[in-house]
């Protein structure tokens, strides 16, 4: 998804929300970088339209972990916003203009939070995306010229304020390549979408593909793997289909943008057998023990298991909690918010011990590779990047 000029944020406009905890969503103007009173808001961006099963798992988590908080930290009342204005930058807008807002849980699909850290940055709110692993929102990228500094509207005044407890598509890369090479490819034909997140992955596979020896190719044809960078699974569907209509014994690789049942199902029953999707997470067999205990309580909670990236919204709610305690006193004042978060060290958290580094990405590396199993995604192969 391409970025939309700074000026987007200019025609503040508000937005339908539903308040979870306490009824109510205010419009009034932020003063200065405090929250006034002793009542914090937590926003949750939901994405506009029918929900995936896998975005909806990830958003039951987030409410899952703030549920288990009682709502409060400390002397302060805690309210969980359900962010529902419609475009994910109307879902920003929405949440700076509450004078009570605290954080942002952001965007689940890669290159979506491009959309609104700009926004949230500029009145110096903490954003947590759950699941974005695109890695040109937070490093430098030869795709994407001015990367990272270009996303944050106010990022001379009000610094970083963009974190995530999930690893970045840098990993993502590295985790994909060693798959190839231990599945035997030494050659790979890399497509992306045009978009800021399909670009720089592409990029980063290819660097990491030719410093492993693996010949990037700039055909399809005669080629041991297929890499599609982006979110468009009627394109990857397309390219996947040819390419083993061409080799039945092509590998397919597809990234987490597209980590979802939807997809593996729509592919041809050749595609679906050759059929890898990195996404981060862990096997059954991998959990770290306090996400055993996230697992049964999400069931209990929701009737089913929770998808394979779910535990990273529950995680994001999480490490909020704990920067908001970290702050004590000083929890209303969003920028003490912001440096406790980045400053966060060996978190012990459902993910297992992680820290938080000064771009605002996790010290964490879990990628799983899923497969397509009567038309539906399974983790099978537990992969470090």
């Amino acid at each position: 998804m391409a970025r939309r000029p700074l000026a987007r944020r200019l025609a503040l406009t508000g937005g339908a929300c539903v308040t979870l905890i306490l009824a109510g969503c205010t419009t009034a103007a932020t003063s200065g970088t405090s929250v006034p009173g002793n009542t914090l808001s937590i926003y949750q961006s939901i994405p506009r339209g029918a929900l995936s099963p896998e975005t909806q798992d990830v958003l039951s988590a987030e409410q899952l972990a703030f549920n288990q908080t009682g709502g409060r930290v400390g002397t302060f009342k805690l309210r969980f916003v359900r962010d529902t204005a419609g475009e994910l930058s109307a879902n920003a807008r929405a949440a700076i203009v509450n004078a009570t807002t605290i954080a942002y849980l952001g965007e689940i699909a890669p290159g979506t939070s491009a959309d609104t850290l700009g926004i949230t940055n500029g009145e110096d709110v903490l954003q947590v995306s759950p699941t974005d692993t695109a890695l040109e929102l937070t490093g430098s990228t030869p795709a994407v010229p001015g990367s990272p500094d270009n996303y944050y509207e106010s990022l001379s005044t009000n610094g970083r304020t963009f974190a995530r407890v999930v690893p970045t598509g840098a990993v993502e890369a590295r985790a994909v390549i060693s798959e190839m090479r231990s599945l035997g490819a030494s050659s790979v034909y890399i497509a992306h979408d045009g978009s800021d997140y399909g670009r720089a992955l592409a990029s980063a596979l290819g660097a990491d593909a030719r410093a492993s020896s693996i010949t990037v190719s700039s055909s399809p044809s005669g080629v041991g793997a297929v890499f599609y960078a982006g979110g468009s699974p009627t394109a990857a569907a397309a390219l996947f289909d040819q390419a083993v209509s061409t080799n039945p014994k092509v590998l397919l690789f597809a990234p987490s943008a597209l980590a979802q049942d939807s997809f593996a199902s729509s592919l041809s029953t050749a595609a679906q057998k050759n059929l890898y999707v990195s996404e981060p997470g862990f096997t059954p067999s991998n959990l770290p023990p306090q996400a055993q205990q996230f697992v049964s309580a999400f069931r209990a909670a929701y009737g089913h298991a929770p998808a394979t990236q779910a535990i990273f919204g529950y995680a994001a709610v999480q490490a909020v909690i704990q920067a908001l305690r970290s702050a004590g006193s000083s929890a209303g004042s969003r920028s003490t918010v912001i440096h406790d978060f980045f400053a966060l060290r060996n978190v012990n958290s459902v993910l297992g011990s992680f820290s938080i580094d000064r771009n605002g990405d996790t010290s964490l590396t879990p990628f799983v590779f899923s497969r397509a199993r009567a038309g539906r995604l399974v983790a099978s192969i537990q992969a470090q990047g």
